[in-house]
């Protein structure tokens, strides 16, 4: 959602999966800001974005940090003052865009001399994408509706046209992201009343024959946790139905 707001904002976004793809994506090509949440997994024991700025000079990268609704700033580590910002989960569309235009805004201009006790911006010179599609806009590649084309029918076609990205499905019972990565889902999540990740979680957004979808185009890392093709997914989940379907033997 953050990343389709930012997008139709005229922005140039790239998306990563997890935080080995965030930390791969920033050393590629400095951004001019970065929005993480606080939760993502730890990169060598450390939290990924001091883990970045130890391993390249990224003191002057701005960060806008998503906090949970019982978190605060304290639960950031590394958090840099005066260029840093955190920005409290709810928050509104135009929030986020307000908080990206300040942080974008304290490294816009690498000429200017630094303020006192601040970093000195002109040391930081983001370098041109290495390819078109590292940055993106927009974003959002493609939306629809369960009812007009079903999720086995979707990601077949994503998995032959060999695309990278997270496909957002929205739905009554919860929200569910797939992780693509050149047409292969190696990850999933539902976030519901009972969560679900890997299999379990694609499986079970195969059920919902109604919700809403959209397919964010970027680069997705990390490890394969599915370690199984689209077509073997769906072959898999119908067996599982036509077992669920199959009608129960019993005595006379």
């Amino acid at each position: 959602m953050a990343a389709t707001i930012l997008g139709q904002a005229g922005y140039l976004v790239n998306i990563a999966g997890d935080a080995q793809g965030a930390l791969a994506s920033a050393v590629k090509a400095a951004p001019r800001a970065i929005l993480s949440t606080v939760t993502l997994p730890a990169v060598d024991g450390r939290p990924w974005w001091e883990r970045l700025r130890g391993i390249i000079d990224a003191r002057v990268i701005p960060f806008v940090f998503l906090i949970g609704p019982s978190g605060t700033a304290a639960d950031v580590r590394g958090f840099i003052h005066g260029l840093d910002e955190c920005l409290a989960k709810p928050f509104r569309v135009e929030d986020l865009a307000q908080v990206v235009r300040t942080v974008v805004a304290r490294s816009s201009d690498p000429t200017d001399p630094p303020a006192p006790g601040m970093p000195d911006l002109r040391r930081l010179t983001p370098p041109p994408p290495s390819r078109p599609s590292q940055w993106l806009r927009p974003l959002l590649a493609l939306r629809g509706v369960l009812s007009e084309i079903g999720l086995p029918s979707l990601l077949v076609m994503l998995e032959m046209e060999r695309k990278s990205g997270i496909l957002v499905i929205e739905a009554d019972p919860g929200t569910a992201r797939l992780f693509l990565r050149k047409g292969r889902i190696i990850r999933a999540e539902i976030e519901a009343a009972a969560p679900l990740t890997g299999a379990a979680a694609v499986y079970a957004a195969l059920a919902w024959s109604d919700g809403q979808f959209e397919f964010l185009i970027g680069d997705v890392g990390g490890v394969d946790e599915i370690q199984a093709s689209t077509t073997f997914l769906l072959m898999e989940n119908a067996r599982r139905v036509d077992e669920a379907n199959a009608p129960r033997g019993g005595g006379s």
